[in-house]
């Protein structure tokens, strides 16, 4: 229990804490009444946050989809359904409308509105950024609200009501910070990303939620603060990080017994429990095939030593680019990043930075349990430095692949949660050792024109960095400078355009350097990692797009060799037979991709071909059909059932199909 002390040094006014004025503005209850200029200018900085998160990210709403967004939406089969799919998101995997399998990932919420948003406003990914807009800029609000919480709990006052307005500085720098950081671009910027936003949001509201419970004993905010809880969890799993910050939070910044945290803790725990069990139900069967050295550098460690200098490598980068965030890349896939023994000076010196960060804060957590401490004006402050750190130092070790190896090298997106950490610390450092206490927020204190250097800094490479998302070609082309020695992204420089610039060129002579340069980008992909199946893949599509054949199967032969289970290579050697005219290799090839992923809709289109062009019209119809219920909007599938139809002489099917192709795509006539 935590002893009240005698109040000290009255002719003073400490940090964060309220002048003799504020005092008498408390209410029979004992809160503070704050007055209406103290109002208005609290929601002046809710409202300034909110359009500065915004603002930074107007230019995303006229790009394209990019990256994951093909996956998780115009190439989902679950979520192009719209509403009517919303039930099986909510029942299956995370790509389970992609890829047809189980991937481990249960994040239904951001797919259930994406389905909502393609129900309505389908094939429009402006409206989809517009929203994850939206969501940032009261992601700001919201961060504004818990982070003067903080501030005034440090020093057990309240609404802030001084003439400093310390609290309220500390709270506005910090989330114009955070909303300002670069690292975010790929969140914001990469419709998929919904999910990150959406987690950090919802914990946001649980934090505030439980405070309000604490601060007025009212049960419905506990309730509140469970269901916006589940609802992050929904979003991804980063939130159950809160699990273990809920009840620092609540220790730091309240005065309720061990007792009692624990308890408010537990029915969070029982919360993420219940949602476990979901996920085990929804992900039962889910083999999981591990990570790939193309993916994550560390996969490829041969030794202890190699893998935890590799992660404090990694670590050590992280920490760089949150101070000098320049230059990003969607990627950094092997070989960007070396492999580091422990004896690696980057490595060494990340792990001093992370065990003296780490030493700081657990001391500071053992004095909060000593007596007699909380009459330290600096010691409040330190408390809210140590919850930076432990912020940032609980979320990243998510990502750290310290204990268990994750799908990514490095990722600017996985910085979201721990960022605010750092951008806790660098606030309240800023104000404490440099502004001190000249803390007025007016255009004539020199003390915030670096910090608006900073900001403005901050603001301007996001940006200039959120064109670089306007689609595929522009963030591929632009990132490989930055990245040359990563296989990923050559790989997907030269797939993309393999598959959508060469085919959007009409000039015959363009198209085929348009290929030559995609295959060239495969080539340097394979000298860097020779057993980098996909790529062979991809080079086997260019040479089939430009008639070669005899290349196109040597390429698809050593994609296979390599990975036996990919059903795109066996659907694209199945389509080379099929040239050929081998229709029993081809339809072979076709049922192997169909039995690794039955909601392949190529292969049942390219099944469906085969079937009709061998007379089996009957089947032909079915495989259309499956390719339908797969894809609903597929008015090739129509077509061609149209087409069997006609062949088998019944005019009046192949005339209604006629109608429903001709209508979902008018360039689909009968011939």
């Amino acid at each position: 229990m935590k002893h009240k002390q005698k109040q000290k040094n009255k002719s003073s006014l400490p940090p964060f804490s309220l002048s003799r004025n504020a005092l008498a503005e408390r209410g029979s209850k004992g809160k503070i009444q704050p007055s209406a200029s103290d109002r208005k200018r609290k929601w002046g900085m809710v409202f300034i946050a909110g359009i500065f998160g915004v603002l930074l990210y107007t230019n995303t709403i006229s790009n394209n989809y990019v990256l994951d967004d093909f996956s998780a939406i115009k190439e989902n089969n679950i979520v192009r359904q719209g509403t009517h799919g919303i039930k099986e998101i909510f029942e299956t995997s995370y790509r389970q409308g992609y890829l047809s399998v189980k991937d481990g990932l249960y994040r239904p919420l951001s797919l259930a509105m994406f389905a909502v948003e393609w129900n309505y406003f389908p094939d429009k990914p402006g409206v989809s950024h517009f929203v994850n807009i939206v969501l940032y800029g009261l992601t700001g609000m919201l961060l504004f609200f818990f982070l003067l919480r903080l501030a005034s709990a440090a020093a057990n006052s309240g609404i802030q009501s001084d003439g400093n307005k310390k609290g309220e500085l500390f709270a506005l720098i910090t989330t114009l910070l955070f909303l300002a950081h670069p690292l975010h671009v790929e969140v914001v910027a990469n419709i998929k990303s919904r999910d990150e936003i959406l987690c950090f949001l919802f914990v946001l509201c649980s934090f505030i939620f439980v405070f309000h419970f604490i601060d007025s004993g009212n049960k419905k905010y506990i309730l509140y603060g469970l269901a916006t809880y589940f609802l992050s969890l929904l979003s991804k799993e980063t939130s159950i990080t809160f699990l273990a910050l809920l009840p620092l939070s609540i220790h730091f910044f309240s005065s309720v017994p061990i007792r009692k945290n624990i308890f408010i803790t537990a029915f969070f725990i029982g919360t993420a429990a219940v949602y476990l069990l979901i996920r085990q139900r929804v992900l039962q069967g889910f083999s999981d095939t591990g990570v790939s050295m193309a993916d994550n550098i560390i996969a490829g460690t041969k030794s202890f030593s190699t893998h935890m200098g590799t992660s404090f490598y990694i670590l050590g980068l992280y920490v760089k680019s949150l101070l000098f965030p320049h230059p990003l890349s969607y990627d950094y896939s092997f070989n960007h990043i070396p492999i580091a023994g422990m004896g690696n000076i980057f490595s060494i010196l990340s792990l001093g930075f992370y065990l003296a960060i780490g030493c700081i804060a657990a001391y500071i957590l053992v004095r909060t349990f000593k007596k007699n401490q909380e009459s330290s004006i600096k010691y409040k402050e330190l408390k809210i430095i140590s919850f930076g750190i432990f912020f940032f130092l609980v979320t990243i070790f998510l990502f750290s692949n310290l204990a268990l190896i994750i799908g990514t090298s490095m990722g600017d997106r996985l910085m979201y949660f721990p960022s605010l950490g750092f951008c806790i610390c660098f606030a309240i450092l800023y104000i404490n050792y440099f502004m001190k206490s000249d803390l007025k927020l007016e255009s004539g204190n020199w003390k915030l024109y670096p910090l608006a250097v900073i900001l403005i800094l901050l603001s301007y490479k996001t940006f200039s960095r959120n064109p670089d998302w306007k689609d595929n070609f522009t963030l591929y082309s632009h990132d490989v400078k930055l990245v040359p020695n990563s296989v990923k992204a050559h790989y997907y420089l030269g797939l993309e355009l393999v598959k959508v610039v060469a085919a959007a060129e009409p000039d015959e002579g363009k198209k085929k350097k348009i290929y030559e340069e995609g295959i060239a980008e495969l080539e340097e992909a394979v000298k860097i990692q020779p057993t980098f199946s996909s790529a062979y893949t991809q080079m086997g599509v260019a040479y089939y797009r430009m008639k070669d054949y005899e290349k196109a199967v040597e390429n698809y032969n050593q994609a296979s060799s390599l990975s036996p289970a990919d059903a795109i290579t066996l659907n694209n050697i199945g389509t080379i037979y099929f040239e050929w005219k081998k229709y029993a290799e081809a339809k072979e090839k076709f049922s192997q991709a169909l039995a690794i992923d039955p909601r392949f809709v190529d292969a049942h289109m390219n099944m469906g071909s085969v079937l009709g062009q061998t007379g089996d019209f009957k089947n032909a119809i079915s495989s259309f059909q499956n390719a339908i219920a797969y894809a609903p909007d597929n008015a090739r599938a129509y077509y061609f059932i149209a087409v069997t139809y006609q062949n088998m002489g019944d005019k009046e099917n192949a005339d209604n199909y006629f109608r429903i192709a001709e209508r979902m795509d008018p360039k689909l006539k009968r011939q």
